[in-house]
């Protein structure tokens, strides 16, 4: 069975965090990254992600803006991250930093991110038929869905930083 990200944006976490306490989602980690985005014309992502102790590059595809984790390629440091895309011909990336704890619940991952410090974001991360009744469970079936990787949001918002490679 596939796990397909679904993005959602929403105001605030108290509501979800009220659900996800009631219906016992067990809290499973809590990260801060540093995302190094890829321009890419289509909703594809390619990037770098660095964490406190690990960098990778994931390569993730998308389908009506449900995500799937396609690749994922350790590195030992941030500049062999920065050089690998740069070989790979990109000449830029956006940067986003996203602050997340995640939540296990039903086989699947409720995150709860914070988007370069403003933007408060919903991923659910199951089987695609389960998005639909986890929306239902957690009052999601009216929150914005983000069809377009987080850097394009920002990006439309006028808040994306940016640096060359």
């Amino acid at each position: 069975m596939k796990y397909q990200e679904k993005k959602y944006k929403v105001n605030s976490f108290v509501k979800i965090l009220k659900l996800i306490n009631q219906k016992g989602a067990k809290k499973r980690k809590e990260v801060d990254t540093i995302h190094y985005y890829t321009h890419q014309p289509s909703n594809e992502v390619v990037k770098l992600v660095q964490y406190d102790n690990r960098n990778e590059i994931h390569i993730l595809t998308e389908s009506h803006g449900k995500y799937v984790l396609k690749q994922k390629i350790p590195l030992l440091t941030l500049n062999q991250g920065l050089k690998w895309l740069k070989d790979k011909g990109y000449q830029k990336v956006g940067i986003v930093k996203m602050a997340y704890t995640d939540y296990e619940y039903k086989n699947g991952i409720i995150g709860l991110y914070v988007i370069d410090d403003f933007l408060y974001s919903v991923i659910l991360d199951f089987p695609a038929r389960q998005h639909k009744i986890i929306e239902d469970e957690f009052g999601l079936n009216t929150a914005e869905v983000i069809n377009i990787p987080y850097n394009k949001l920002l990006n439309q918002l006028g808040r994306l930083r940016s640096m060359d490679l």
